[in-house]
């Protein structure tokens, strides 16, 4: 019996294959929605441009002046930026899921092939079939490390996000005028 399963690297190619492919989707689809926010935030910058340059010029006195404020335009970036950060967001926790999903994968081959050589190696090789197990049960607690590193990476960023969002409001809020 051989220790190689040609069912097996079959499934892992074909599991490899859907990877890619829900990779391809996805950063076509995230680069086709950050294109259609950059052309908006374009859009409502050169509007606000103009529809400040035209309060401007309307402007009589002084005291009127004053009263223009950045605010309206702080915060459409500020909502800009909330878009921009979501965005980026959603395509960390895809790759983070396509990650966990081929690190399950290739623990799941690597445990049957290890699982097939201990079935098949003959009595006098149990010491290099435990080393085997030994390393293969190493290799997935490397993995699993891997995984909660990559899943404190994503929270923390998702914290970041939600911080610089609300700093952002607040910044947003002192820029306002007082009325």
């Amino acid at each position: 019996m051989s220790i190689f399963d040609s069912k097996a690297f079959q499934n892992g190619q074909l599991s490899g294959l859907e990877a890619a492919q829900r990779l391809g989707e996805e950063t076509i689809d995230s680069s086709e929605r950050l294109v259609h926010l950059q052309f908006q935030a374009l859009r409502l910058a050169s509007d606000g441009f103009f529809a400040g340059w035209r309060r401007l010029l309307s402007v009589r006195e002084p005291e009127a002046a004053a009263e223009l404020s950045p605010a309206a335009q702080a915060e459409r970036l500020l909502e800009y930026g909330r878009q921009v950060q979501e965005l980026a967001a959603a395509g960390q926790k895809v790759l983070f899921d396509l990650a966990r999903q081929q690190m399950d994968s290739g623990t799941r081959q690597l445990r049957g092939m290890v699982a097939e050589v201990a079935k098949n190696a003959p009595a006098d090789a149990d010491p290099l079939v435990s080393v085997l197990e030994t390393t293969a049960k190493g290799v997935d607690c490397l993995y699993g490390r891997s995984l909660k590193a990559a899943g404190q990476g994503v929270a923390l960023a998702d914290n970041v996000i939600r911080l610089s969002r609300e700093a952002g409001r607040a910044a947003a809020g002192a820029v306002r005028p007082k009325g």
